[in-house]
């Protein structure tokens, strides 16, 4: 039985902009710039909502031990 490719989801713009480079087809080139961008953009706010997430934590920590 085979197993299926794991891909890390912050791995996948990089990989795209590299494919996007060595395409010799000009559509599809542009359809992985846009995958690359849309993985950096859907990765910016995972960073961001996690790091709220954290701040918003602390905060009703501080909160309780006054």
């Amino acid at each position: 039985m085979t197993i299926p490719p794991v891909y890390q989801f912050h791995q996948l713009g990089p990989q795209a902009q590299m494919m996007a480079r060595n395409c010799n087809n000009d559509r599809l080139a542009m359809i992985m710039q846009y995958v690359a961008a849309g993985c950096i953009i859907v990765m910016a706010g995972l960073a961001a909502a996690k790091t709220l997430k954290e701040f918003s934590r602390s905060s009703d920590e501080h909160g309780r031990s006054r």
